[in-house]
């Protein structure tokens, strides 16, 4: 446990399709940067859309948050979330990793968040609690 032990939830949409090829080269070097840096996290992708969680220290994750954001893979980043924490609630995974199917029965009261619908408000506590239903 660490004083500044940090917490971000974002979303964005992709720049374009994700094939598996891509996710699986991408999350690659993801997950090696992540496990140098000490961060851990989840990623959850759906039609062309991303919702990430990234933990660690404060001093890592700030300029690790400001390289996503350059990362020309994906656009309309939001920063729903940043918060201190006290315990990491990703601490098994340098980057867990979800590609949701329409399908999948855990997204029920949770489709909004991949919908194209920019009118509708997000709770940034909501965006969480999907991540954390993907987690297990």
């Amino acid at each position: 446990m660490s004083d500044n032990l940090q917490q971000i939830v974002y979303i964005s949409s992709a720049e374009h399709p994700f094939t598996d090829e891509e996710f699986a080269e991408m999350l690659g070097a993801i997950r090696k940067n992540n496990e140098k840096l000490g961060v851990t996290g989840m990623l959850l992708y759906k039609d062309g859309d991303f919702i990430q969680v990234i933990e660690g220290q404060e001093d890592v994750l700030a300029p690790l948050f400001t390289k996503i954001c350059r990362d020309n893979r994906h656009y309309s980043i939001v920063e729903m979330m940043r918060k201190p924490i006290v315990e990491r609630q990703f601490k098994e995974w340098s980057m867990g990793f979800h590609h949701i199917n329409s399908d999948d029965p855990r997204l029920e009261g949770f489709n909004r968040f991949f919908d194209d619908d920019t009118e509708t408000e997000i709770d940034p506590g909501e965006a969480l609690n999907l991540l954390l239903v993907f987690r297990e």
